[in-house]
């Protein structure tokens, strides 16, 4: 009695998906209903630029800004930025290496006050060869992370924050 009951399982929900594609208006049925109204073109207006962006202007320019070719372009100028929201002073080690070579472009210890910010390294200063990866690794509380960012223009520089519960968090930007 139990295998009876598969099969036929199995075939109302083939009938129950099936069901929705025949029948009048569906795809090959011969019964669709003709239309006599033209097509409408449904596509949102394109909205213009704003230009009253400025000193009192609250506009914004609605030009969509492309990033298609920046990963290709040499930008050498990204910061190494500690900052500290975790309610106690805090020491963090970072060390910037140079991805091709493995070589350690920068190394040092920073102690941040709580809601210190501070700016530590920046890597145009290991003068790179065009575009090239860079590994920031900081260390604190006793916990070791790390980011890579590439001296392209899609790269910002690498953020270090311990943040207020004193986790270490290390990120950067990218467009």
């Amino acid at each position: 009695m139990m295998l009876a009951t598969k099969p036929l399982a199995a075939a109302l929900a083939v009938l129950v998906l099936v069901a929705g594609c025949v029948g009048p208006g569906s795809p090959g049925s011969g019964s669709a209903t003709p239309t006599t109204e033209p097509p409408t073109d449904t596509a949102a207006p394109t909205p213009e630029p704003d230009t009253t962006t400025g000193m009192g202007g609250a506009g914004t320019d609605t030009k969509a800004v492309s990033t298609r070719g920046a990963s290709n372009q040499p930008d050498p100028d990204k910061t190494v930025r500690l900052e500290n929201a975790w309610n106690q002073p805090v020491d963090i080690r970072i060390r910037v290496v140079r991805e091709a070579t493995d070589e350690t472009v920068h190394e040092g210890t920073y102690t941040l006050d709580r809601g210190e910010q501070r700016e530590v390294y920046n890597v145009a200063d290991a003068d790179p060869d065009g575009i090239e990866s860079f590994r920031v690794t900081a260390t604190a509380r006793n916990t070791t992370e790390s980011v890579t960012i590439e001296t392209n223009r899609c790269y910002g520089g690498a953020y270090v924050e311990v943040l207020e519960d004193g986790t270490l968090y290390p990120y950067y930007a990218i467009c």
